[in-house]
């Protein structure tokens, strides 16, 4: 759990100071739908690895590709509204 806490934390890091770089302001709710998207990408992984560990692998490819799906759609909205924001700009 440590490393992967880590890694999650440089990868924000890393996000937040290339927007700086770039001069790309986010609003808060683009942030907020991010949070929840990450969260449901840990949950993807999570859900499969234990499903897998259980020994139910039906059930693992079908909880990552729900909780997938979940997180694709938030990030993916969370970005488009940030990159038409600062192409408006």
């Amino acid at each position: 759990m440590f490393w992967i806490g880590l890694l999650a934390g440089a990868a924000i890091a890393l996000a937040v100071n290339w927007l700086v770089r770039k001069g790309i302001l986010t609003k808060w709710y683009e942030w907020l739908l991010a949070g929840l998207g990450i969260l449901a990408l840990f949950a993807t992984g999570q859900h499969y690895v234990s499903s897998l560990r259980e020994n139910e692998p039906q059930s693992a490819w079908m909880g990552a590709l729900i909780f997938g799906i979940i997180a694709l759609i938030l990030l993916g909205v969370a970005w488009q509204l940030s990159v038409r924001r600062a192409n408006k700009t």
